[in-house]
């Protein structure tokens, strides 16, 4: 596992239209950019209320809490950005979400990430989030052997199969719609999710 990762800031994952980038600790792009989304209200009423309210706040969490997420696995969570045309450097895009693979740890954690996304309301509905998850999905299993991934909420067009309405421990023991990549044992209380 990956220790004190530190990705350069010009790393992407490319695709046909976005780059997915690390978030980088201390950048105030990336700390007003994550603040945003994550305090939009179309975004809270799917993730919570999450007391990320201030720049502050954000910039301790970026700093603690997603570079404990790239230590530990060497991904985490990403910024999605917008290519203005199809050669654009990262640099030319201009942010419109955050595309996520968390490894949580035990003992609310399961042995596989989960995968998730928040976009601005404005660039919904254009195949971004698709788009952005099957990207670092492809990118997590390429780099650091991934094997095994789960979405609450995800469409099944990324390649995930619906595996049935089931408590997450990972979040608080709701009932939630899980989806595992193909492959996984049909029996997902190996990994520690029951029905």
């Amino acid at each position: 596992m990956p220790t004190d990762f530190s990705p350069p800031p010009s790393f992407s994952i490319p695709t046909e239209r976005l780059h997915i980038s690390y978030i980088q600790p201390g950048n105030p792009d990336h700390t007003s950019f994550f603040m945003h989304v994550w305090n939009l209200e179309e975004i809270k009423r799917f993730i919570g209320k999450r007391d990320l309210d201030t720049l502050e706040k954000v910039d301790v969490f970026i700093k603690n809490q997603v570079q404990a997420e790239y230590n530990r696995a060497g991904y985490g969570r990403f910024l999605v950005s917008l290519k203005p045309h199809p050669q654009a450097s990262l640099a030319e895009s201009k942010h419109i979400g955050l595309v996520s693979l968390i490894l949580r740890e035990p003992p609310n954690g399961y042995p596989h990430p989960d995968i998730g996304y928040a976009f601005v309301p404005e660039h919904w509905g254009k195949g971004y989030a698709t788009e952005a998850a099957i990207a670092l999905i492809n990118y997590a299993r390429r780099e650091f052997g991934v094997t095994g991934v789960f979405g609450r909420r995800v469409l099944e067009k990324i390649g995930l199969e619906f595996r049935g309405e089931l408590t997450l421990r990972a979040f608080d023991g709701i009932q939630s719609a899980v989806y595992a990549l193909p492959g996984m044992n049909p029996d997902l209380s190996v990994y520690g999710i029951e029905g």
